[in-house]
């Protein structure tokens, strides 16, 4: 016969409350029964390392991509087409690639509430090939550096191309761009 788990009362701010409440009711649980099942989230996330506000930020990228089609590509496959496509028409993939960002980042602009960090984690989280990202705001100027070990200069041509389509869909001109095989750097201006 297995044991009884005791239970203990944990002190809960009440605004907190009042939303679980609230999404507990649309699901048809408990609030107890909402707050076990986040806690067992939590502990499940934090064991393997990440906390739950990086696993949110996460999910925000990965629902970004969704909504604006975007999909996960094998990076050998997505390399060799771009290698192929780079050959005969750069202009018109760089094109594609500026589109590209400025759909998400108006995108970004209307459905956050601080598109620059929604800008840094889109790069953190859906570029694996990135080893560093920095993205800072200091009033009207955006500063961004991504660095890889693995970026062809084509692959960082196209990234430099989507960062430049996102900051203008957020209504910024690009003011510096410095970009060689791996490296971007980046500052622009509204």
């Amino acid at each position: 016969m297995s044991k009884s788990k005791g239970k203990k009362l944990v002190s809960v701010p009440e605004d907190i409350l009042e939303d679980a409440t609230a999404l507990s009711r649309r699901k048809g649980a408990s609030v107890g029964k909402f707050f076990e099942d986040a806690l067992t989230q939590a502990i499940r996330v934090n064991s393997v390392g990440y906390d739950l506000k990086e696993v949110a930020d996460f999910f925000d990228v990965v629902q970004a991509h969704k909504v604006l089609g975007g999909i996960f590509v094998p990076s050998n496959v997505l390399n060799y087409l771009v290698e192929a496509a780079y050959k005969n028409d750069k202009e018109i993939l760089q094109t594609k690639w500026f589109e590209s960002g400025q759909w998400t980042g108006k995108y970004m602009k209307e459905k956050s509430e601080n598109p620059i960090n929604s800008l840094k984690n889109f790069l953190m989280f859906s570029r694996w090939d990135l080893n560093e990202v920095d993205v800072k705001q200091v009033g009207n100027s955006v500063r961004i550096r991504c660095v890889s070990t693995v970026l062809s200069n084509e692959e960082t041509e196209l990234l430099s191309k989507f960062i430049q389509g996102i900051l203008a869909g957020m209504g910024f001109k690009i003011s510096k761009l410095d970009s060689l095989k791996g490296m971007i750097i980046m500052e622009s201006t509204r």
